[in-house]
């Protein structure tokens, strides 16, 4: 009788072990949700041109990212990750300067929002590597004031249409929580406004190493 029992019990476990173990191996599909911050480094260059003389002035300058995504993946067979997302971000940057002299231009990140896909390859059971494409719209905003008069003060704020490409490590932790960290480079299209005694281009770009907490359904 208790050898009856004792074989019982074997198979009962036998058979229950692989529907735990499928129960308790991290998912890398379905729809997911994630806050996202970490470093920025917008770069902009700035070309300034009065119809006779033309300067041009570059800089970057690091501040903060911060923001969330949604996003939605399926596992294929091959353990090949296909998935697409969106999201929206801000940024601390602020950087500020002379052009001419006695003048002070500003420069000031806006808001970044982003929508694009991404190909992930599951790696061990809580490990996939991935990489990232796609449409980005950023902000900036530009401040310049001339102390001498010159030049009329102007502040100008200029959507950027661009792409953006990166890549990273995601892990599952528990429960359908997920961290990840991702590096990502941005670049938008030049962007030109007519001043009241001068043209003006923007072409900025953007660096960010960015850390994400989500959860996944």
């Amino acid at each position: 009788m208790k050898i009856s029992a004792l074989g019982a019990a074997t198979v009962v476990a036998l058979l229950s072990t692989p529907a735990l173990a499928q129960d308790i191996v991290p998912s890398f599909d379905g729809p997911r949700i994630e806050l996202r911050a970490g470093w920025d480094q917008p770069d902009v260059r700035v070309t300034l041109s009065d119809g006779v003389n033309s300067i041009s002035r570059s800089g970057s300058k690091s501040g903060a990212t911060y923001g969330g995504e949604v996003g939605y993946d399926f596992n294929t067979t091959n353990n090949l990750i296909i998935g697409a997302y969106a999201g929206i971000e801000g940024s601390t940057t602020k950087s500020c300067g002379e052009l001419y002299g006695e003048d002070r231009l500003c420069i000031r990140a806006g808001r970044n929002i982003t929508a694009g896909a991404r190909v992930g390859a599951v790696v061990t059971e809580s490990l996939m590597i991935y990489g990232k494409g796609g449409y980005s719209n950023g902000r900036a905003s530009v401040d310049y004031k001339d102390f001498e008069l010159i030049l009329a003060d102007e502040n100008l704020h200029r959507n950027f249409d661009g792409f953006h490409i990166g890549g990273g490590i995601e892990t599952s932790i528990q429960g359908g929580v997920y961290g990840r960290l991702e590096y990502v480079y941005t670049k938008y299209g030049r962007i030109s406004a007519a001043l009241e005694d001068a043209n003006a281009s923007l072409r900025p770009t953007r660096h960010q190493v960015v850390y994400a907490m989500g959860l996944r359904f």
